[in-house]
């Protein structure tokens, strides 16, 4: 065997013509890696900044080449004229356009919470940096994720909140896919765009039943017979008819209700307690259908009384206010985890 052959480098067979088109076609790693902030920050510096010309823009370059053409075989200097002077319009264009930009920053203001099937709202802080002007800056989610963008402007030194709503399908966290801005300022001749990946996530709670059944509560009387029931005019405080008691004092709907004669005692009455068990619901009941009955019941209850939730691994004692509400439907809608978990991290 020969040296040259002994030390020879293997050669490979060549991809074919297919394999070929799809390796020039295909993204170069430099664009799809993650753009994650720094201190909650992203800047859309010159290294993540891609622009290419839109429709417009090609349709405008076929324009003067046909214009260059044309003055050339006909030995026209008016055309040699407009068309470097309309060349030299789509450059500034181009530059304008990536100035439009250039070193801008994105940060994330916050995320809304949303019940299943309404949209999510996410809100992201844009500022300019030295530019005098930033004009129709637009921020989109991918197609699949069915969010519309949304647009603004800037004055100089100018900070604006661009809010995007993404739709929801199910409970639990909602990270925010990565976000493209773009822009196609001054002509749209030029599409500029960069990527940002930020961590926000939005808790989707379950949807409220339509239609739930009233609140499952029971008069629970203490040791004088005193219980206390919500009305549509604040607490009542009732007690067991006694003989002799006046009609006006007669609680009649609630007499009603519990199948029982009660009376007002005409004091003020404090905060009834609802529990709301997992246990008293149904044994048929789905455990989505469990969560939509519980979180109608929930917003249900309002203010007029003191709610507790028991849920399987879950205990949250009787409160009333928005905190408590908030966290009750944080219950519902982390189940089986615990309120508090983590959220996760936006997709790559």
């Amino acid at each position: 065997m020969s040296r040259s052959r002994l030390f020879s480098t293997p050669r490979t067979a060549a991809p074919p013509a297919s394999g070929r088109r799809r390796l020039a076609w295909a993204s170069p790693p430099w664009l799809q890696r993650p753009r994650t902030p720094r201190q909650g920050v992203v800047t859309l510096d010159r290294r993540h900044l891609y622009i290419l010309p839109s429709r417009a823009g090609l349709g405008f370059a076929a324009l003067l080449m046909v214009m260059l053409l044309t003055s050339l075989n006909y030995n026209i200097s008016l055309g040699f004229a407009l068309t470097f002077l309309l060349g030299g319009i789509g450059m500034a264009c181009m530059w304008q356009a990536y100035r439009n930009l250039l070193d801008m920053t994105v940060a994330g203001a916050g995320a809304t919470p949303a019940f299943a099937g309404e949209p999510a709202a996410f809100s992201l802080r844009i500022a300019g940096a030295d530019a005098p002007v930033r004009i129709g800056i637009e921020a989109s989610l991918p197609a699949r994720a069915g969010a519309l963008p949304a647009s603004l402007s800037l004055a100089r030194d100018a900070t604006g909140l661009l809010t995007l709503h993404l739709p929801t399908t199910r409970r639990g966290w909602l990270a925010l896919p990565r976000v493209t801005l773009s822009s196609r300022f001054p002509l749209g001749l030029f599409r500029v765009w960069s990527h940002a990946d930020l961590p926000l996530a939005a808790l989707v709670y379950p949807r409220p039943e339509a239609g739930a059944p009233p609140l499952p509560f029971a008069a629970q009387p203490d040791d004088d017979g005193i219980a206390c029931l919500p009305s549509d005019d604040g607490i009542d405080q009732l007690r067991r008819y006694r003989s002799g008691d006046p009609l006006h004092r007669i609680a009649w709907k609630h007499s009603a209700r519990t199948g029982r004669w009660l009376s007002r005692t005409g004091q003020a009455g404090s905060q009834p307690a609802y529990w709301l068990d997992w246990q008293s619901l149904p044994p048929a009941m789905a455990a989505e259908a469990r969560l939509s009955r519980l979180c109608a019941w929930v917003l249900a209850a309002g203010e007029m009384a003191d709610i507790g939730l028991r849920l399987p691994g879950v205990d949250i004692p009787p409160g009333h206010g928005g905190a408590h509400r908030r966290a009750c439907l944080e219950a519902l809608a982390l189940w089986p985890g615990r309120p508090g978990q983590a959220m996760p991290e936006a997709p790559r």
